[in-house]
């Protein structure tokens, strides 16, 4: 036993157009999902994005803060060693005396300036 089946033209078309509209109807079901997922992902990427920029920032201005806590270092030094020669100075001014903590004021002044 043998069934033939047979379509007629109209009935084949309506087929096609069926199995075209579903083809259709899957492809725009894919595309909202797409569109809802990068949506979903969104506002993480927007994150990731400014975080980055911010550690970038932050890393320079850390360097900024280190480069001036070493010359605020330095200079803290230079005043030490500027007020031990001006104590120096007023040691020796006052009583004449203390011929030592000069030369060792010096000493340390000369030093500072030439490494400076």
């Amino acid at each position: 036993m043998e069934t033939v089946i047979e379509f007629t033209l109209a009935e084949f078309y309506h087929a096609l157009l069926g199995v075209c509209g579903a083809i259709t109807a899957v492809a725009a079901a894919i595309g909202v999902i797409a569109v809802c997922v990068k949506k979903a992902k969104s506002p993480n990427q927007k994150q990731n994005e400014r975080l980055d920029n911010l550690e970038s920032k932050m890393k320079k201005h850390e360097e900024l803060l280190d480069s001036d806590n070493t010359r605020l270092k330095n200079i803290e030094y230079g005043n030490r060693v500027t007020q031990r020669a001006l104590l120096a100075l007023l040691a020796h001014g006052i009583d004449g005396n203390d011929i030592d903590s000069m030369k060792k004021a010096k000493e340390e002044l000369q030093q500072y300036l030439i490494e400076k």
